[in-house]
């Protein structure tokens, strides 16, 4: 009898789950736009590396990428006025299509710049695809993101 009931229990919640009357998801996308969206990903059961024979690479290298951060990234007023540095970390996948996907943050240090470090990785160009055995592939990819204000230089006339 309770096998019966943890059964229809279960299955009662899978159905609930599963149910989405809507064509909206709760991010606002239309259901359509959703699918074309989703394409993008290829297969996204497929299996995703974290170490491989060639690693992903963005155009240009490292020193391109880091240029790309430095000219996109905009400090927020709050972490300027009170001074705040750090690094941020952040996660995403590199498909074998070579397109940026699943960005999350590992770590961060709060007042905007995590959000601001997500919004710039998620807006990089497409990147080379990793490699195992000579074939494209999905690869997970770490990158930290550092912040830095800039001193200001005082002039001597100013004094």
């Amino acid at each position: 009898m309770k096998r019966i009931i943890l059964g229809l229990l279960t299955v009662t919640a899978l159905t609930f789950c599963g149910c989405n009357t809507s064509n909206k998801d709760s991010d606002g996308i239309s259901g359509s736009n959703r699918e074309a969206e989703q394409s993008d990903y290829e297969n996204i059961d497929e299996q995703v590396y974290t170490v491989v024979e060639e690693q992903p690479e963005y155009p240009g290298g490292m020193s391109a990428m880091y240029d790309f951060l430095g000219d996109n990234i905009v400090y927020t007023d709050e972490a300027k006025t009170k001074n705040v540095t750090g690094k941020v970390f952040v996660s995403f996948i590199v498909g074998s299509n070579g397109k940026i996907r699943d960005v999350k943050l590992l770590k961060g240090i709060g007042f905007g710049l995590d959000e601001e470090a997500l919004r710039v990785v998620k807006a990089m160009p497409e990147w080379t695809p990793g490699r195992q055995s000579g074939e494209k592939v999905s690869v997970k990819y770490v990158l930290p993101v550092s912040f830095a204000l800039k001193q200001r230089a005082i002039s001597r006339q100013g004094l």
